[in-house]
């Protein structure tokens, strides 16, 4: 039987395993992917640890979204060939029921239908050399048009799943070209995103921030007249006079992106961007706050202002932004302010784990290549 490494997570208090193990096989509905370079968020070493109790089920290998090459189809492709350079999703939806879905690799549901998909075939993401993904998750990519006249690298696709989750919030509140977006906080790694793939989308983005050099480096690197920077203060008064400002508009600007990190506990900052906005004016939420938020009620009611939570993305967004990206309107890479890429092998998870939790910003990018 063929082998390949992975990493193997055996308890969450111990660290990840270099392991030879035997190779997966294609089967009906998948397809088995050689993984080019898997991207790592900056809070997975706190996953694994059990900092953040995401579910998973042990022993497993864990893994991010990656970029990859099909080694081997099953019976039913019709599609996809070996060999060919492919964006590989991690959002594995049950089939008899896609509303059921886990992050393949680094959260398994929490609940016993979602639960059952980690526990079975999708126990073993990317983090390895070979892995198995559904067909369906598998989006072909033009590497001569990509790697050859766009210049990106490997690496620098690794960034689209950074782009993909704001994108899904974007497309969910269906902004539109010439609106006018805030987007907050602007500066942390999905911010910084969110930005790249507003402008992209024809928006005018609001960039809101408290670090007055990373709201720089953003106007630096977005030379637009569609950019515009606001940066935070403890005065939620003052904070919503800014957006109103910046929005340059009478009543108010038209949507609001709220990216609050787990830290945030309490801010003001949601309810001074919903004050911004118009009537019947949107708002989505996608950040990792934990804790209970508080809303303007009367604000809300009297504007009709339309608030959404959004989870991750779908399929039609991933198909989107790849043709975004291939036309040449969604850069990635140093085109979009990434200047520093880290690069590590599998041997090197420990370091690269470490690496990746301190380049939470905007500009910063660490990838596991097995």
């Amino acid at each position: 039987m063929a082998t390949h490494k992975a990493l193997v997570l055996h308890a969450r208090d111990k660290p990840l395993v270099l392991e030879t193990v035997p190779r997966p096989m294609a089967s009906t509905g998948d397809a088995i992917v050689r993984i080019l370079a898997a991207d790592i968020v900056p809070y997975m070493n706190d996953v694994l640890t059990d900092k953040r109790p995401y579910p998973l089920s042990l022993p497993m290998t864990p893994g991010n979204t990656a970029i990859g090459r099909i080694h081997e189809v099953g019976p039913d492709s019709v599609a996809l060939t070996p060999g060919q350079l492919v964006f590989c999703d991690i959002t594995i939806r049950a089939r008899d029921s896609p509303s059921v879905s886990i992050l393949y690799g680094i959260h398994g549901g929490g609940y016993p239908a979602a639960q059952k998909l980690m526990d079975g075939v999708w126990r073993n993401a990317t983090y390895a050399e070979y892995t198995r993904f559904p067909l369906e998750n598998l989006y072909p990519l033009n590497e001569e048009l990509l790697l050859g006249k766009l210049g990106y690298s490997i690496s620098d696709l690794c960034l689209m799943p950074v782009c993909l989750v704001p994108f899904g919030g974007l497309s969910e509140v269906d902004i539109k070209p010439g609106e006018v977006l805030i987007i907050a906080p602007a500066t942390g790694r999905y911010g910084g995103a969110a930005v790249a793939i507003a402008l992209a989308m024809g928006a005018t983005v609001i960039a809101a921030g408290r670090n007055a050099t990373a709201l720089e480096s953003l106007r630096r690197t977005h030379d637009s007249g569609r950019l515009r920077t606001v940066q935070l203060t403890d005065d939620a008064a003052a904070n919503t006079e800014s957006f109103q400002a910046a929005a340059g508009k009478p009543d108010g600007a038209d949507a609001y992106l709220d990216l609050s990190p787990p830290a945030v506990q309490g801010s003001s900052l949601l309810a001074s961007g919903i004050r911004a906005l118009r009537p019947f004016g949107r708002c989505v939420v996608m950040g990792g706050s934990s804790g209970n938020i508080e809303f303007p009620y009367l604000e809300i009611m009297f504007k009709s202002i339309r608030i959404q939570g959004r989870f991750m993305y779908d399929r039609k967004h991933v198909l989107q932004m790849i043709q975004m990206m291939e036309s040449g309107l969604l850069p990635l890479g140093e085109k979009a302010g990434v200047t520093h890429t880290e690069e590590f092998g599998l041997e090197g998870i420990e370091d690269a784990l470490e690496a990746a939790g301190k380049l939470s910003g905007w500009g910063g990018h660490v990838v596991l290549k097995p």
